[in-house]
Parts: C-alpha cells; sequence; structure tokens
C-alpha cells in the first residue's frame, strides 16, 4: 500500500510538472514593453527601448549551474545577430555586483538588468508559472510571444527562433 500510495505521488508530481511547463503567454505588448528594471549602472530601462526588435529575455541568476552553462552562447548568438535587430536583454535575478563581475568575467556585451523579486514576478506573467531558472521568452519585431523555455537554451535552439523571424 506504502509503495502504490509512493507511485501515485510521484506520477501526480510528474503529471503537475509537465502541466506547469509554460506556454506562450496572453501577455500583451504593451504590457511587456512598459516593464522596466534598472541597469548595472542603476538607471531604469524599459523594454521599450527594444520594440521593433527581435527580442530575447533571458531570466537568470550567477548562482544558477544551468544558467552559469548557457550564457556563452548568448554572447556569441548576441555577436552574431545584433546586426540584425535581434537583441538579448538578461534580467538577473540577483544582486547587481555579482552580476556586474560575471557580465565582465563572461564578456556578456548585451543589456543586463536587476530584476529581483519583481524579475519574478514578471516571469510569472510571461509563463513561468514554475519560478524555474533559467527562463526565456522570444518575441517577435510586434511584441507577440513566440517562444518559452524552462532550463539551459543551447546556440542551436535560440538561432532555430531566431530564424523563424528574419
Amino acid at each position: 500500500m506504502i509503495a502504490v500510495a509512493a507511485l501515485a505521488l510521484a506520477l501526480g508530481l510528474g503529471v503537475g510538472l509537465w502541466k506547469n511547463t509554460p506556454s506562450p503567454a496572453e501577455i500583451g505588448a504593451d504590457k511587456i514593453y512598459s516593464a522596466s528594471f534598472a541597469d548595472l549602472a542603476g538607471k531604469k530601462q524599459a523594454l521599450s527601448n527594444w520594440r521593433g526588435k527581435i527580442l530575447i529575455i533571458n531570466f537568470w541568476a550567477t548562482w544558477c549551474p544551468p544558467c552559469r552553462q548557457e550564457i556563452p552562447d548568448f554572447v556569441e548568438v548576441y555577436k552574431k545577430y545584433q546586426d540584425k535587430d535581434v537583441v538579448i536583454v538578461g534580467i538577473a535575478l540577483d544582486e547587481r555586483d555579482p552580476v556586474a563581475a560575471f557580465a565582465q568575467e563572461y564578456g556578456i556585451t548585451y543589456p543586463m538588468l536587476i530584476g529581483g523579486e519583481e524579475g519574478y514576478d514578471f516571469a510569472a506573467q510571461l509563463g513561468n508559472s514554475t519560478s524555474g531558472i533559467p527562463f526565456t521568452v522570444v518575441l517577435d519585431r510586434t511584441g507577440h510571444v513566440t517562444y518559452v523555455a524552462v532550463g539551459a537554451m543551447r546556440r542551436a535552439e535560440l538561432e532555430k527562433q531566431i530564424a523563424k523571424m528574419l
């Protein structure tokens, strides 16, 4: 009986996690673009700064191993596509000083913002019901969410999403 109960619990958790996999959010472009977070200099930056571009928003933290794993791919993809109106914006769910040191160490040249608790709330609005990181959202040039993913994204997947909109 205990084994059956344990199996039922495991299946229930598995189905619950599967059902919590994010799907493209039904949040409007105006709401997305009105969100703003402080940059590494402490100045508020609205996502509307990148309206009209392919926008990849990556929620991450310096203490997150999968985040650290994917960052080099994000750096390379940004270098390759930034002149094609593709922008990656990192929203760190972390504090400014470790993020600034991390950005320097990893050679991050794309915009970095500090999200804090507001960042978690914004990620949830974009479809991250599990609060898992890394969490990536891809928007087309009109601000429509075209892709969401929890977990490390590799370069091939990033480029596949971008290619659909170029």
